[in-house]
């Protein structure tokens, strides 16, 4: 009974480790989340903990459903991760939950004709065409691998996948049109949005959002 005790008190100490051999660091990332920091524990060899946050905003075109838009993605997130270091190296496997905020703003490019639903509309009949891209699910969990040292100054490397779930996307139309052709303009701006979204979940890979991160942390 004493030897089992004394070797199970062996195996608590390998795997908790002390707060004197604890490793506290801040890092900075940039990676498919966006730019951000981290706030990270070691406690022992083989396990971490790491709390972050990441912000990006930037412009871009896209033709979606063959109509032309200028697209303003926000990516904003912050990350709750357990590491297991099953080696005691650097290598580890990571999970936790992540704060889903990511978000696009897109506005129709009306230079020429566009087809809204099932008819196609001249400029002039359009006083804008704008929507937004979101995640209906906030709290989503996150799986990966990657590497980081225990070194006071270490390069990181992560790589994972977000189950973040299908976005979905709204579209509110604005027309010079006026009585029943209004109607039918609103039931058209309506079914493109139906047609944008089943383009989407016909692409089971927007499930999920790809994670690559790379970054430098410095331990005290």
């Amino acid at each position: 009974m004493m030897k089992r005790a004394a070797l199970l008190s062996l195996a608590l100490a390998g795997l908790v480790g002390t707060a004197a051999s604890a490793q506290v660091g801040i890092s900075i990332r940039a990676g498919t989340l966006g730019a951000g920091g981290e706030l990270s524990i070691r406690p022992s060899r083989y396990l971490g903990l790491r709390l972050g946050g990441n912000y990006l905003t930037f412009k871009r075109s896209a033709t979606i459903q063959g109509i032309d838009y200028d697209i303003t993605p926000k990516f904003e997130s912050g990350t709750a991760i357990l590491e297991l270091h099953p080696f005691g190296g650097s290598f580890h496997l990571s999970g936790g939950m992540m704060w889903n905020a990511n978000e696009g703003t897109v506005a129709a490019r009306l230079g020429g004709p566009i087809t809204v639903g099932s008819q196609t509309y001249q400029p002039s009949d359009i006083g804008s065409l704008r929507g937004l891209i979101n995640y209906q699910k906030k709290y989503v969990p996150y799986a990966g691998l990657g590497f980081s040292g225990r070194s006071r100054i270490s390069l990181l490397l992560d790589l994972g996948l977000v189950f973040s779930g299908y976005p979905t996307v709204s579209l509110t139309g604005t027309t010079n049109l006026t009585g029943p052709a209004q109607a039918i303009f609103d039931q058209n701006v309506r079914q493109e949005v139906q047609n944008i979204q089943d383009d989407i979940t016909s692409r089971s890979y927007l499930k999920y959002h790809p994670v690559v991160s790379m970054g430098l942390r410095v331990g005290f």
